[in-house]
């Protein structure tokens, strides 16, 4: 039917919309720490972009039910609000008619939904890993910085007088290191080499001919070595709080990834992944029992247009949030 037509191409259109402004919200209330990365830093915008398009997939998960429950409360709402519903029941039409556009469109987001937990979600957060020690790698890089102090790192500055990258080497090297206030030291060395490692996000640094001094605030002591070679490394698990944000969560994983931890954890652990698994299916699944709600609210809703449906749907989204929030606090209770 026209009808049926008419109406998916009205929800389809105002999802869109709500899709992209709720998945930039969520992404970049996600990603906030990077801001000073992104800004001052020189990360490029095809880092930028990689990282917006690998986050997508985790936000889908919540802006889908929640852009799919909006576009239906505002579509239905207006043809209420504009009396199409009214000329409807004129022409004989049987109301529960709606109920098939409104399905077809939450099987749809449904079919999605599932696919983005079961595969995207894992693959996009591997991705966003493998972009963050990109970015991380570049922000340590001293290819172009030599005769420049560098503060990337939280409590250290790095100055290297001069760079001979056909060797790889590090020429008129200082490192202040204030990261324990009360022991800071300065490392001064006449060359070097630096290397990272992604696995354990480690910069080691070997440093050749120098000195390092150290004062010892308690004791009111100062501590001068001379050394040939010494090894000096950087944890950066703090940078940009990686941790927090690389580290794959339970809700990231795939279904299969999710299964096999549930079957080697015990006790509290595996609890803890039945219910992230139970979490996943239950907002993947959610637009179908949100169509027995949403025609009938929907289409006895007379007043206030396009804009009252915006604020309805998300007191409805915000009301399905909160009893998702209570659920998880009585799991942790």
């Amino acid at each position: 039917m026209r009808l049926y037509g008419y109406i998916l191409r009205e929800i389809f259109g105002i999802l869109l919309v709500g899709l992209f402004v709720f998945t930039s919200i969520l992404i970049l209330n996600r990603f906030s720490k990077l801001t000073e990365l992104i800004l001052e830093k020189g990360v490029s915008l095809k880092d930028i972009l990689l990282l917006f398009v690998y986050s997508s997939p985790s936000q889908l998960t919540f802006s889908l039910p929640m852009s799919f429950l909006l576009a239906t409360v505002i579509v239905l709402g207006r043809l209420s609000s504009e009396n199409e519903i009214l000329a409807l029941k004129a022409c004989g039409i049987d109301l529960r008619h709606l109920f098939v556009p409104v399905s077809f469109m939450a099987l749809l987001i449904v079919g999605f939904g599932l696919f983005n937990t079961s595969y995207l979600l894992a693959k996009s957060t591997d991705g966003a890993e493998l972009t963050l020690l990109e970015i991380m790698k570049k922000s340590v890089s001293f290819d172009e910085k030599e005769g420049i102090f560098h503060d990337t790192i939280p409590g250290v500055v790095i100055y290297v007088d001069r760079i001979r990258r056909e060797e790889g080497v590090l020429e008129g090297i200082l490192i202040s290191d204030k990261r324990d206030p009360k022991v800071p030291q300065l490392i001064l060395a006449k060359r070097g080499g630096i290397r990272f490692d992604p696995s354990t996000l480690i910069l080691h640094f070997n440093l050749e001919k120098g000195s390092l001094h150290r004062w010892e605030k308690a004791k009111d002591a100062y501590r001068m070595f001379s050394f040939e070679n010494y090894a000096f490394s950087l944890n950066l698990s703090s940078l940009l709080n990686t941790a927090r944000l690389v580290r794959k969560k339970p809700f990231e994983m795939s279904y299969k990834e999710l299964k096999e931890k549930i079957e080697k954890a015990r006790g509290a652990e595996k609890e803890e992944l039945l219910f992230e698994l139970y979490k996943k299916l239950s907002i993947s699944l959610s637009p179908l029992p949100f169509t027995l709600l949403l025609v009938p609210l929907g289409i006895r809703r007379r007043t206030g247009g396009k804009f009252s449906g915006l604020l309805y749907g998300l007191s409805l989204f915000l009301l399905y949030y909160i009893l998702l929030a209570f659920s998880e606090r009585i799991r942790n209770a």
